[in-house]
């Protein structure tokens, strides 16, 4: 089932209607895909009431960095963008624009046409001319890079979205070398630039992450010992870890109060779930509606955004709000 966002109005903050819309029609090339990484995927805010068909809201997995690269560069909100892993992305520009890469510290080398290469860093604006290449390196902090342009991408959209779920295999492909992608018109403002060029990082660097949880629903099906070990103990973020959960191993398996088979029942983004292992996985954008084992807690909105950001290896902490 594929559809297209049609042309309409967004109310802007000024209180006036602006022209938000993209289709099919009147599109032009943005970039052209040289290497797409480890991972480049398309996404926008997300899918949201399709989950008694069994579909997910997925979308962006930060959705704060998503928010700011749209808010930097004066696009609406529903701008779709490119969810890059880690790094290794190249692209060509086949047109002239302003973009940034958002969510990651990462080196990022731009070579306009007939220049020589200049390094830069994530977390700026760039202008662009057809020709230009941008290479984004593997990122020093962080996990996930959002490349975003003035306009944000036309590209087709499965029930109202343009997401990637990787779970439900919705939306737009895994983007691959040849790959031209097409400028869309989700302009909603002025952009910052150029009076503001530098982005202050949302996520600073830390050598532990504490992640804010709400206990509940099912934290009553635990141990005394296990909740308390649950907020004291240091996880570590497993490399088996994707946008549909990230698994964390802990030195203590967490241990029930209450053995019995738990029926299937919703789950939300933030979900900390807690299998047979006793190990916890916190659910990503692309996570089942449904699951069988017990949750022990839903992290915060702001947390669900930083677990986007962690690599393996990162060790966390979680505190009760």
């Amino acid at each position: 089932m594929t559809d297209h966002k049609v042309q309409g109005t967004h109310v802007g903050q000024d209180g006036k209607d602006t022209l938000v819309h993209t289709s099919s029609q009147d599109t032009s090339p943005a970039l052209t895909v040289i290497n797409p990484g480890m991972l480049a995927l398309i996404e926008d805010r997300g899918r949201f009431g399709y989950a008694g068909m069994g579909v997910t809201p997925s979308g962006c997995f930060d959705r704060l960095s998503f928010a700011r690269a749209n808010h930097v560069l004066g696009n609406s909100q529903d701008a779709p963008m490119i969810e890059i892993l880690h790094g290794g992305f190249e692209a060509r520009f086949e047109c002239a624009t302003t973009f940034t890469i958002l969510g990651t510290r990462a080196p990022v080398e731009i070579t306009h046409p007939g220049e020589r290469p200049r390094m830069e860093y994530t977390q700026a604006v760039y202008d662009a001319v057809p020709g230009t290449v941008v290479r984004l390196s593997g990122a020093e902090a962080g996990m996930r890079a959002y490349f975003a342009i003035r306009g944000g991408f036309d590209v087709p959209t499965e029930l109202g979205s343009a997401s990637r779920d990787t779970m439900s295999n919705l939306g737009p492909a895994p983007l691959a070398a040849g790959d031209v992608v097409n400028a869309g018109h989700f302009v909603e403002e002025d952009p910052w630039v150029p009076r503001v060029r530098a982005i202050p990082p949302v996520w600073p660097k830390r050598s532990q992450e504490l992640l804010t949880v709400i206990l509940g629903p099912r934290s009553h099906w635990f141990t005394t010992t296990a909740i308390f070990d649950f907020l004291w103990q240091e996880y570590v973020v497993s490399g088996n870890s994707d946008r549909i959960g990230v698994r964390l191993e802990g030195p203590k398996p967490l241990t029930r109060s209450i053995n019995d088979e738990l029926a299937s029942e919703g789950t939300v983004r933030g979900a900390v779930q807690i299998p047979a292992n006793g190990q916890p996985v916190i659910f990503g954008p692309d996570h089942p509606v449904t699951g069988g084992y017990p949750v022990i807690g839903v992290l915060s909105a702001r947390s669900a955004d930083r677990v986007a950001q962690l690599r393996p290896g990162d060790t966390v902490r979680f505190t009760v709000r």
